[in-house]
């Protein structure tokens, strides 16, 4: 048995606890959360550690298979200016450069306090390292295509994956892409997946492409010698929507161009959309961050990601949280810490064990220094670290 204090204790189920001890099992079980009568800091057979203690991080939205390619595309070309970078150098690496920054990504992911993640995976590079790592991983096998010839092929390929998937026990789903490089067909093709992680209006160019059927996409596209998806007159959500059905759990990442028509619209027809946000990458890429406040105001179900390296300087979903708190400072630090845990787990089927400091679970710890604990809120300072995990 194992006793953890801090000045601040966030449940995340409950209002933040201050002055709380964390009562774990040997392996990681939550036994028992309270608070102390006197002002800490050491006691006989009780940790102090000086900060907060939240559930361990659940990162909704990685690439682990893009780590090689930190710093190599340039930022703020717009979504239209990304895909062509990623296609350009994706290969200018070794398998062995790649599976090198993967490791090493795995690794800061888990030292920086996440202890779940979603992970997108094209191929197979990533699985290995994540089979290994203490890390739960939900991998979403991606699929995209806009020719019907290659739909029966890459539905296969996907199948070929999540079988080797679950060779190492890995938990696993195919997904489509985006709506902009998912034709009607594959997307009907993945209808019996039970949870998909869709790149969701992460540019103004993927609902002009839908509404209007122009701008830098579809020029992009015809470069590319590929057609479009043609015109609907509504934006590209819609796209998604019709294909999603009523009961798939389903997560719409980025969300950096939804309306609040779009976000009723998708509430109506499906009732389990989890809509994670990666405002570090859309920084990177669009310079524009979602429409938080919207999102809210609707009672949206929120988690957070960090997209890949190719687009972001980091993993940790601290670095993003304290991107939200510069920008949005009125929004309370429990209410984006449940976005990092609680709603993580949510999208990814795992808030049976990960996301709040409740009895039976086993969620790990995280350890956040550096805040201003007189107003508990999180400065340009704050530092995350795993602290205890499952055994």
């Amino acid at each position: 048995m194992r006793k953890i204090a801090a000045h601040y204790i966030f449940p995340i189920s409950a209002p933040p606890v201050r002055n709380g001890i964390l009562t774990l099992s040997d392996d990681g079980e939550v036994l028992d959360l309270s608070a102390s009568d006197s002002t800490l800091p050491e006691s006989e057979g009780v940790e102090f550690y000086s900060g907060a203690l939240v559930p361990g991080f659940v990162n909704a939205h990685c690439h682990l298979e893009l780590s090689h390619l930190k710093g190599v595309l340039p930022q703020r070309t717009g979504l239209a200016g990304f895909i062509p970078g990623l296609a350009a150098h994706r290969n200018d690496f070794t398998n062995e450069q790649a599976l090198r920054a993967v490791a090493l990504a795995d690794a800061q992911l888990y030292a920086s306090g996440t202890v779940a993640a979603g992970d997108i995976s094209n191929s197979g590079l990533t699985f290995e390292v994540k089979s290994r790592s203490p890390i739960f991983y939900h991998t979403f096998i991606e699929r995209f295509g806009l020719r019907r010839e290659e739909v029966a092929r890459s539905v296969q390929s996907a199948e070929a994956l999540a079988a080797e998937a679950a060779r190492l026990g890995l938990s696993a789903s195919a997904t489509p892409h985006a709506p902009y490089s998912t034709l009607p067909e594959l997307y009907a093709a993945l209808a019996q997946s039970s949870r998909w992680s869709v790149h969701n209006q992460e540019s103004s160019d993927e609902n002009l492409l839908f509404r209007e059927g122009r701008g830098a996409l579809r020029e992009l596209f015809l470069s590319m010698g590929l057609t479009p998806i043609p015109r609907t007159g509504k934006s590209s959500i819609y796209h998604t929507l019709q294909h999603a059905g009523e009961a798939k759990r389903l997560l719409l990442v980025h969300n950096t161009f939804t309306s609040a028509a779009d976000y009723d619209a998708a509430a109506v027809r499906c009732k389990n959309i989890s809509w994670v946000l990666c405002p570090a990458s859309n920084m990177y890429i669009e310079r524009t961050l979602p429409p938080l406040q919207m999102l809210r105001s609707k009672g949206a179900s929120i988690a957070l990601g960090s997209d890949s390296l190719a687009s972001n300087a980091s993993l940790n979903l601290t670095d993003e949280l304290k991107l939200l708190a510069a920008h949005f400072p009125d929004i309370p630090p429990d209410e984006m810490l449940r976005w990092a845990t609680l709603g993580g787990a949510t999208a990814l089927g795992v808030e049976h064990i990960f996301g709040t400091f409740e009895k039976g679970k086993r969620p790990g710890v995280t350890l956040l220094s550096r805040l201003d604990l007189d107003k508990l809120k999180l400065t340009p300072e704050t530092k995350s670290q795993s602290l205890y995990f499952r055994a």
